[in-house]
């Protein structure tokens, strides 16, 4: 809950990687545009063609490790990459409105099977911040997990709608501004509720905000999060110095 409390500090991530993410990201963002505005130029096959450059372009950038690392990277695009191919061999539209829905469909795989094999999504990146996530938080992330499970199904429906049914416009519309909203406020809303919840705060301004109006001493799992600070602070004052630097 708290990652100044490990005493461990995040390497920094090579410039060329930041980079690379940028750019996969704005592409990633910019695609429901670029199909859009592509289509009203060129026919199906050749936008397929363009994106299939573009995508090819993104992987070929990432693909600077060893032999080992190359083959999950690719496995894990190819379903996407075959779709556009698709695309390009029918001359169908469709197929290239449903590549949104395909990636809701395989992070939704991904998050119900940790559901399933354990542990949960949201429980694995809890514990990228705090290696130490106390037992009460678990069953919330898996609650959280459950709640994106139910996003991403929403979303892949509402995708393959609106490629079916309607206009390119709603569809890039819904894919390129809505989508984005609508997993701002599932972020911003799942903020609140965690800090409702657990009544946790650190420094930052919302938590302070929050801490205003919603002390923790006011509820049990208020003062149980307190405890747990404390505790914390007790352990890192006499833990050694040696293993505070490990």
């Amino acid at each position: 809950m708290d990652s100044a409390l490990t005493g461990t500090e995040r390497p920094a991530l090579p410039v060329w990687r930041v980079a690379i993410g940028i750019f996969q990201g704005i592409l990633f963002v910019a695609y429901p545009f670029v199909v859009y505005f592509a289509f009203q130029r060129l026919e199906t096959r050749a936008v397929g063609g363009l994106l299939l450059g573009l995508y090819g372009v993104s992987l070929a950038l990432r693909v600077r490790g060893p032999a080992a690392e190359i083959w999950p990277l690719v496995r894990q695009h190819l379903g996407l990459v075959l779709l556009i191919g698709l695309s390009i061999v029918t001359g169908e539209r469709r197929v290239l409105l449903l590549l949104p829905m395909a990636v809701s469909l395989f992070l939704l795989a991904t998050f119900a099977w940790s559901l399933y094999s354990g542990p949960p999504i949201v429980e694995r990146f809890a514990r990228l911040v705090d290696p130490d996530l106390p037992d009460f938080c678990v069953p919330y992330c898996r609650k959280v997990t459950l709640a994106w499970c139910v996003f991403l199904a929403s979303n892949a429906t509402g995708v393959a709608l609106l490629a079916s049914f309607a206009p390119v416009a709603w569809w890039a519309l819904y894919t390129g501004l809505v989508f984005y909203l609508l997993i701002g406020a599932l972020f911003a809303g799942e903020f609140a509720l965690r800090k409702l919840w657990f009544r946790y705060y650190d420094d930052r301004l919302a938590d302070r905000c929050f801490a205003r109006l919603f002390p923790a001493q006011r509820t049990a799992n208020g003062r149980r999060s307190l405890a747990y600070v404390e505790r914390r602070r007790e352990q890192a004052v006499t833990r050694p110095p040696s293993s505070r630097r490990s």
